[in-house]
């Protein structure tokens, strides 16, 4: 007869992983929605008025016309920090989240899934402010330059500004949250700014 508790905690186990990939998925998510607006509008708000730097277009039309720098970066460097692993000892042992691996590098899978299907799914709409068919690829990652507004909701296509930021963006930030996890595992800061050669032993001074 099996023993009920080898199986319970098997389950603890895989529950462990489930919930550490839905939270690192979570995490990249929010980067892309959350986190990359938010420091686009607070440079625009706080920091280049106090740096006197003049920005003659506004913060949205920024964020769409750089929209891969502003979405990758920050996934890069939450992804590498990797704030799960500041949690207590208890959660980080349940979440399987120590020196000897990280589900983070695995939180693309879920956010590249969603935009394939979507991809899948496309259909080129029959709109005023598509002047001719635009193919899957274009739409979702030939960026808008320009955001639409109360004052010009035509500037352009709105739905397609929205499935760029859903869609497009988070999975830019599932793949970059999961490289910086995938660099912070192997060290790679601490190794680019060694500056010792590998072997290299200090010798000591003879009295």
């Amino acid at each position: 007869m099996v023993s009920p508790e080898p199986i319970a905690i098997e389950k603890r186990s895989l529950l462990g992983y489930v919930a550490s990939f839905i939270l690192h998925t979570y995490i990249a998510y929010i980067c892309a929605l959350d986190l990359s607006p938010q420091l686009v509008f607070h440079w625009f708000g706080w920091i280049a008025p106090i740096l006197q730097i003049s920005i003659s277009i506004p913060a949205t039309d920024w964020y769409l016309q750089h929209f891969e720098l502003t979405t990758i970066l920050p996934a890069l460097v939450v992804g590498y920090v990797n704030v799960v692993r500041f949690f207590p000892a208890t959660v980080r042992s349940y979440l399987h989240e120590g020196e000897s691996g990280s589900i983070a590098g695995w939180a693309w899978i879920l956010l590249t899934v969603r935009l394939l299907y979507k991809m899948l799914m496309y259909h080129a709409p029959s709109s005023v402010l598509i002047g001719t068919s635009v193919t899957t690829i274009g739409y979702f990652f030939d960026i808008q330059k320009v955001m639409p507004t109360f004052a010009d909701p035509l500037a352009s296509d709105p739905v397609r500004v929205w499935a760029q930021m859903s869609i497009t963006a988070p999975f830019y930030a599932g793949v970059s949250y999961s490289l910086g996890a995938l660099a912070s595992k192997r060290q790679l800061l601490t190794k680019f700014f060694t500056f010792e050669k590998h072997g290299e032993t200090t010798t000591p001074q003879q009295p």
